[in-house]
């Protein structure tokens, strides 16, 4: 049997995201890892980001898991650099995640807790910001 390299975005999604006994296991070990606490339990997601009105962005995020007491968390697998901003492309899954919540006649200190949590294989700060920083500290 050969290996799956995780890194690749659709195994992923197959390995962590399958529905059975082995996958949700796996995803709760990683989880308690990065998260750095216990998962009792967890629950797949469907990914896809429905639009609002019609000229929102429709993202589809790699992994979106809910945790028993209902903390939401994305997972995303971010192999190569792309045009986008990436840190501002995960702050804004982040509030549309927020914002998904039914907060209608609550509180807003009532938001469940929301995590986007993200494996990169690319830099982020390029190298004439990471030249210019060396320099001054």
């Amino acid at each position: 049997m050969r290996s799956a390299n995780l890194l690749n975005d659709f195994a992923f999604k197959y390995i962590f995201g399958e529905d059975c006994k082995e996958a949700n296991d796996a995803l709760k070990s990683l989880l308690t890892v990065f998260l750095e606490r216990k998962v009792n339990h967890v629950v797949v997601k469907n990914s896809e980001m429905v639009k609002d009105f019609s000229k929102m962005k429709n993202p589809r995020l790699d992994l979106l898991v809910e945790f028993d007491d209902c903390t939401t968390v994305d997972l995303e697998m971010q192999l190569r650099q792309t045009k986008d901003n990436l840190p501002i492309r995960f702050s804004y899954y982040l509030a549309r995640l927020h914002g998904s919540q039914q907060l209608e006649g609550k509180y807003y200190g009532e938001l469940k807790e929301t995590i986007v949590l993200v494996f990169f294989n690319v830099n982020l700060i390029d190298n004439d910001r990471k030249a210019c920083r060396n320099h001054i500290g």
